[in-house]
């Protein structure tokens, strides 16, 4: 995780989310989510992996925590 914010919304409107720069190994960076992970969770320098989620609009590539 090269940068993190969290973004807060009401409980109603799905709770609060995490927007991330991930930077990945090979060099280029991309603004993503990490999931499976409390919003306020995500930090600089964590360790992730990619994951496919499927959307109502179509697959979305997200990341998880590295274990």
């Amino acid at each position: 995780v090269y940068s993190t914010t969290v973004v807060r919304r009401k409980a109603e409107q799905g709770g609060d989310y995490n927007v991330a720069i991930i930077e990945l190994a090979e060099g280029p960076r991309l603004m993503s989510r990490v999931i499976d992970i409390p919003a306020a969770g995500v930090a600089i320098g964590m360790p992730v992996h990619v994951a496919i989620e499927q959307a109502k609009d179509g697959p979305l590539v997200v990341f998880r925590p590295a274990q």
